[in-house]
């Protein structure tokens, strides 16, 4: 492990200085890698989660969005985060499903079973409204990292008005995202720079635009932020400012980190606790059990 660590510093080091020699080059690769996703490659531990569900899709600006629904009594729609797809919220299905919810999740545009090999981020947020009007029922959204920036932008801009909101280690904003992102890759200031420049040009309008926490301040359902205090990809302080900008309630986690929060069967059982009646939590969960590494 610390072999490996320190390749991955010397990597992270020599990407830092080729890039503040070669910003643009750099800044394009970056913008790429933030507008255009990966295959997901990440172990699929709910495999059989989504067994016996109702397979439909949807149009979106020409893009067949898949979505997948099982059970009777108040929808729940799940939306997963970035270079992710469905199965990653497959942590919720079951005890969802116990407790007598409707359970509805998707891939978002350019992720899983979904056309399109790019997410600009209005084609996700629309995504979702589109989807939860299809379900032709009032829904929650439990919602993860840009799934959740998304479901916020939804919430603002396209339409999307839920029951509640449970958002899972969500950025303050696209750009901070963004940049945490390739800053994780070593990726230089200058490089930096150009990155969020060209992102700016593709979509036609700031990358500032996209803030969660402004979204959050003129959103009237109640409000559920959920967030590692070891959070690698967005810092707990994103989530901090989140709940300052908002009139959410809170539960912070010692430990779980960016994606296996996801298999935190306490945290689950929290969120179900919330959702049957929506009141402030614990401003911190000392323990977890997460499932899976």
């Amino acid at each position: 492990m610390a072999i490996r660590n320190v390749g991955i510093k010397a990597t992270t080091a020599v990407t830092g200085f080729i890039s503040a020699l070669l910003p643009g080059y750099f800044g394009s690769l970056g913008a790429r890698a933030f507008l255009k996703p990966r295959p997901n490659t990440s172990r699929r531990h709910w495999a059989e989660a989504f067994s016996g569900f109702e397979r439909r899709e949807i149009s979106v600006d020409g893009l067949q969005v898949p979505f997948w629904v099982k059970g009777k009594g108040p929808l729940v729609l799940l939306v997963h985060g970035w270079e992710r797809d469905h199965f990653a919220m497959g942590g919720f299905v079951a005890p969802l499903l116990d407790a007598g919810y409707r359970v509805a999740a998707l891939d978002l545009p350019g992720h899983g079973e979904a056309d399109g090999e790019s997410a600009p981020l209005p084609l996700l947020a629309r995504s979702i409204t589109e989807i939860a009007s299809a379900l032709k029922q009032p829904c929650t959204v439990i919602a993860h990292s840009i799934g959740a920036a998304m479901t916020a932008l939804a919430t603002e801009a396209y339409g999307l008005k839920p029951d509640c909101v449970v958002l899972i280690c969500a950025p303050r904003g696209a750009e901070d995202y963004a940049l945490a992102q390739a800053r994780r890759q070593g990726l230089s200031e200058r490089a930096l720079h150009q990155m969020v420049r060209q992102i700016n040009q593709a979509l036609g309008e700031p990358l500032e635009r996209y803030r969660v926490d402004r979204a959050l301040d003129s959103m009237t359902a109640p409000i559920l932020l959920v967030h590692a205090a070891d959070d690698a990809i967005v810092p707990l302080s994103d989530a901090q400012e989140n709940l300052r900008a908002s009139s959410a309630h809170s539960l912070w986690l010692s430990s779980g980190g960016h994606n296996r929060i996801l298999a935190d069967r306490l945290m689950i059982d929290n969120v179900l606790t919330w959702l049957n009646s929506p009141v402030p939590m614990p401003t911190r969960v000392v323990e977890t059990t997460t499932a899976h590494g």
